[in-house]
């Protein structure tokens, strides 16, 4: 396991990824990869794995396993997940903090 922490997790998320994966075995790892392109920027998925291979890096952020996929390692690297809860609802929020080529061009900065 990596000492490197590629993704920022904050505490509170962190506190429900522990709260969801209770002790299932399934749940051993929290993958964090690339889902697809947003408007402007790269939407990141979150799942739950019971085994990270060779082919991932892994590495603990407050107590919780991560793994990403050494293929989407740039894409993934400095990845914020934080836990909302908000009037409208709650759950993650993923996102990458100024992303390489952000700004100029784009509706959505």
């Amino acid at each position: 396991m990596s000492d490197t922490t590629l993704i920022d997790l904050t505490p509170v998320a962190a506190e429900k990824v522990i709260e969801l994966a209770d002790g299932v075995p399934e749940r051993a790892y929290l993958h964090v990869f690339p889902a697809g392109q947003g408007c402007c920027r790269t939407m990141y998925g979150l799942a739950f794995m019971p085994e990270a291979g060779n082919d991932f890096e892994v590495f603990e952020a407050h107590g919780v396993k991560m793994a990403v996929a050494n293929e989407t390692r740039e894409a993934v690297e400095g990845v914020a997940i934080d836990y909302v809860e908000t009037p409208q609802g709650e759950g993650f929020m993923v996102m990458k903090p100024n992303p390489p080529g952000a700004g100029g061009g784009c509706a959505c900065h």
